[in-house]
């Protein structure tokens, strides 16, 4: 079972108030870029996710091009350590003592049509071996409180660079990433294929020049490919 995010170098706030100074920066909840990263940068970037040949968001490239982007950040970032939220809904996430059932993932059972049904002492074993199995794969939530943000509560982290990458992997995407100085911020909605990025002038250059990340040049009310 895991209780933490120590696998992704990261590990749960105690509090909120890491995330506090957002809310009166963000602008009216919806699909632009404003309501995702503080109206309070010079300059802004929209960097698309990878997306596979039927056009979805490709899940396995993700992690690099995050990968790519937190390099290019690292000038900016120095020695500061990285604050981030993750959404409270992740199917990942579940409560603690709350096991299986209260998380948004789901056991189904199946055996062959062809042969005969398993006694019931069998598939109960088969249910607490499958509930073991996928429990050991979730990440238990913080008993802290949430950041409240419009229309959506949160889950705040504080954990390394790589940790934006490696929560994709162990939950899911983070929603928002920020060095503590607040130097840029990221911002990735739920059911993004793209994330929004804030900063000087010279690191939104920087990210729009590099050939991996195929970023754009964006504003507050740029709208952003969200699913949701």
């Amino acid at each position: 079972m895991t209780d933490d995010l120590a696998r992704a170098g990261a590990r749960w706030d105690d509090d909120p108030s890491a995330g506090e100074w957002i809310l009166p920066l963000l602008g009216e909840f919806g699909p632009t870029l404003g309501h995702a990263v503080p109206q309070a940068y010079a300059a802004y970037a929209v960097v698309p996710l990878p997306r596979d040949d039927e056009g979805n968001v490709d899940l396995d490239a993700v992690p690099a091009r995050l990968d790519a982007l937190v390099d290019t950040l690292a000038p900016w970032t120095a020695e500061s350590p990285l604050h981030g939220t993750l959404w409270e809904g992740w199917p990942s996430l579940y409560d603690r003592g709350g096991g299986v059932g209260s998380s948004g993932t789901a056991i189904m059972l199946a055996w062959d049509p062809d042969g005969p049904e398993p006694a019931a002492e069998e598939i109960a074993e088969a249910r607490r071996a499958a509930d073991e199995d996928l429990l050991a794969r979730l990440v238990a939530r913080p008993s802290a409180d949430r950041l409240l943000l419009p229309h959506r509560g949160y889950h705040v982290w504080t954990g390394e660079p790589r940790s934006v990458a490696a929560l994709m992997g162990l939950v899911d995407l983070p929603s928002h990433v920020w060095p503590e100085h607040r130097e840029w911020f990221l911002g990735m909605p739920i059911y993004t294929a793209e994330a929004a990025l804030g900063g000087p002038a010279d690191l939104v250059s920087a990210v729009l020049a590099d050939a991996r990340l195929g970023a754009r040049a964006a504003g507050p009310g740029t709208e952003l490919d969200i699913d949701d």
